[in-house]
């Protein structure tokens, strides 16, 4: 298998993201790749294209409509001259290979590039590679004919499964073919059967709420200090000046903080970073810190600030970033974004809104603070004005998130903040026409307390819907000794204040830390959501 039939395989099986993060992509290779795969040059070159924000620029030029090939020599230029290279040839070709990883170059082009990249490793022998089949290749299994579509009203089937979500990997295939438009990985299964023991029922009380409160407090210091001294007359033993004249002298200038400079300085962040401050003035930098401005407008405050080194700007962000209630993350090598609400956890908190994202490639961050009484939705407006670098997700971001969804038939999801600490994040989104909530935990014991809840309120109903589910790998429609649970199935009735009654079912993933929570239009009967899953 050539190495960029290897990367695409890497990113079928450990899921594209790992594309956007520098670090885990050469963990990734060090351990996937085989010693004569590559060179380490060629491994470095690879890392560099993630790590200094070539590749995502390549992404970001396909995504916009421009044609492979501009995008790749757009971005090798990039790269080349980032690394202060002469071998653009080379860094084109990694772009064509990373491109390919993804479904966006097509072989023959990086085969291409190859031949403009010198030290490229020569192909091993022809032979039937190993890897999982491209987006749209039919999956292999054994066809449930018993087993009703996706969001089909019936009940379970007599001897019900969870069936497997997809083609074992390994399975020989032929080489893939990279899918237009970004499509990514095998098709879910057509259908899939549900898993049913008997479930009983009662009323319930309202879930418990979790309220954190969250203070934060931003101090901003800043202004410019000048001196002057008069320099004049017979208490000045030796005038700088030979003519005989008074002499102004100062104190060296300050860094340039008018709209257009900083503008320029911060492109890394944004297309016009001031766009709708009123005045913008030197701030005293930290540890750490080249330099550091604050700006003001209605709504309240922006800091700018560059780091002194690609470590110092990890550091900050890892200060920043948290999964607090109330919180959108989107973290990867290339830039961060956080947004923080802290009316999400308590609707009478004071604490400050707040807005961050930063560049890798610039060493620079951004991070707009609400004044009093502002709102996390009153900062949106500046973060959109000054077209920043960095694109807020506007859903799932995960892939075990994505693919936990694609197997329960999860559709229209969009991004909200978290609703419990320890989320990494949640979406509102829709399964046959129900409103439905997904989210993922960053760690999973803080899964296993959440499930407890939806527990403990089926059993406040007399066990309304107690059940779990497991993927039947070998589709032989029974559960094996190697095919473990994989999750819990709850369903209870959900009481709100304005007396109507919900049904509602939650399902959860150990592997991938996720759940769902899926709502029905009042009816309190969460039977009828599990009849329309499984």
């Amino acid at each position: 298998m050539e190495l960029h039939e290897s990367l695409y395989a890497l990113g079928r099986s450990q899921g594209r993201e790992l594309f956007n993060d520098a670090d885990s992509f050469r963990g990734a290779l060090d351990d996937y790749l085989d010693e004569d795969s590559a060179t380490t040059g060629d491994i470095n070159l690879l890392v560099d294209a993630v790590r200094l924000g070539a590749y995502q620029a390549m992404i970001s030029m396909l995504d916009s409509g421009a044609d492979a090939d501009r995008a790749v020599t757009e971005a090798g230029n990039r790269l080349a001259r980032d690394r202060g290279s002469a071998d653009v040839g080379g860094a084109k070709w990694a772009l064509a290979v990373l491109g390919y990883a993804t479904g966006r170059v097509s072989d023959v082009q990086v085969r291409a590039y190859r031949t403009q990249h010198a030290s490229a490793p020569v192909p091993p022998p022809a032979g039937p590679p190993t890897v999982l089949p491209p987006a749209g290749a039919p999956v292999s299994s054994p066809p449930l004919a018993s087993t009703p579509p996706p969001g089909a009203n019936q009940p379970p089937p007599t001897s019900p499964v969870w069936p497997s979500s997809g083609p074992n990997p390994g399975t020989p295939a032929s080489a893939p073919t990279p899918a237009p438009g970004g499509t990514y990985g095998a098709p879910p299964p057509a259908s899939y059967g549900g898993y049913g023991h008997a479930a009983p029922r009662k009323p319930r009380k309202v879930w418990p709420l979790v309220v954190g409160i969250v203070a934060v407090v931003v101090l901003i210091g800043g202004g410019v200090v000048g001196g002057v001294v008069v320099l004049s007359g017979d208490d000045d033993p030796e005038p700088p000046s030979g003519n005989g004249k008074t002499t102004l002298t100062t104190t060296p200038p300050g860094v340039d903080v008018s709209f257009e400079a900083l503008n320029e300085r911060y492109q890394s962040l944004a297309a016009l970073v001031t766009s709708g401050m009123d005045e913008c003035v030197e701030a005293n930098p930290q540890s750490g810190q080249a330099e550091k401005i604050s700006c003001t407008f209605p709504e309240g405050t922006l800091v700018l600030t560059t780091y002194s080194s690609d470590a110092e700007l990890k550091a900050a962000r890892q200060r920043r970033l948290n999964y607090d209630e109330g919180t959108i993350v989107a973290d990867v090598e290339s830039g961060a974004y956080y947004r923080f609400d802290p009316k999400v956890a308590d609707d009478t908190s004071t604490a400050a809104p707040i807005i961050y994202w930063d560049s890798q490639a610039g060493r620079q961050s951004a991070e707009i603070t609400g004044g009093t009484g502002v709102s996390a939705d009153q900062l949106d407006p500046a973060f959109k004005a000054v077209s920043a670098t960095v694109t807020p997700p506007d859903g799932p971001t995960d892939v075990a998130v994505t693919d936990f969804n694609t197997l329960f038939g999860i559709i229209n999801c969009q991004r909200i903040p978290t609703e419990v600490d320890g989320e990494t994040e949640e979406s509102e989104c829709r399964r046959s026409g129900r409103r439905t909530w997904v989210g993922k935990f960053d760690k999973v014991n803080d899964l296993r307390r959440y499930r407890s809840n939806a527990k403990t309120l089926t059993r406040q109903d007399d066990d309304l819907v107690v059940d779990y589910w497991y993927n039947d790998d070998n589709s032989n429609g029974q559960q094996d000794a190697d095919e473990p649970e994989q999750g819990k199935i709850y369903g209870y009735i959900e009481e709100q204040d304005s007396g109507n009654n919900f049904g509602v079912l939650y399902i959860d993933d150990l592997d991938c830390r996720c759940y769902l929570q899926m709502y029905d239009k009042g009816q309190a009967q969460p039977e009828n959501l599990y009849d329309l899953i499984f």
